[in-house]
């Protein structure tokens, strides 16, 4: 795969990981030809045959590549977050596939969790102390 981005001119491809709950996405942010054009999509290639007999497409196997990189869970639940640039034409793996990746800890997602804090308060004197008598 990474042959066929050199064979045609793709110097550098960035995707964005967004993993939360038990879902994940990769979404292909910038393609940059060697050219110094910006790309706005990948070019439909066939890489290979699926099990159906349907042709895999290149930008398909560039999704199931990235989704894999990061060696830590970024999607089941830890709400992992970041970036993969692939520049096929290095020829080091770190500096191939750049990985940048923020992993969560199991609950830690923001700061929307100060929201639902319990404060200990029984809901019976609350309103037994501001309500008033009726006569």
């Amino acid at each position: 795969m990474i042959a066929v981005l050199t064979a045609i001119g793709i110097q550098e491809v960035e995707y964005s990981l967004d993993g939360g709950g038990d879902s994940g996405a990769t979404t292909l942010e910038r393609i940059q030809h060697v050219d110094g054009r910006v790309l706005e999509k990948l070019p439909r290639i066939p890489i290979g045959i699926d099990g159906g007999g349907r042709p895999y497409m290149l930008e398909a196997l560039l999704d199931d590549l990235v989704a894999d990189l990061p060696e830590g869970d970024w999607v089941n639940n830890e709400g992992g977050y970041g970036t993969i640039v692939i520049r096929p034409f290095e020829d080091e793996e770190d500096v191939c596939f750049d990985v940048d990746m923020t992993y969560r800890e199991e609950g830690d997602y923001g700061d929307d969790e100060e929201e639902f804090l319990d404060d200990d308060i029984d809901d019976d004197d609350a309103i037994s102390q501001d309500a008033e008598v009726l006569p």
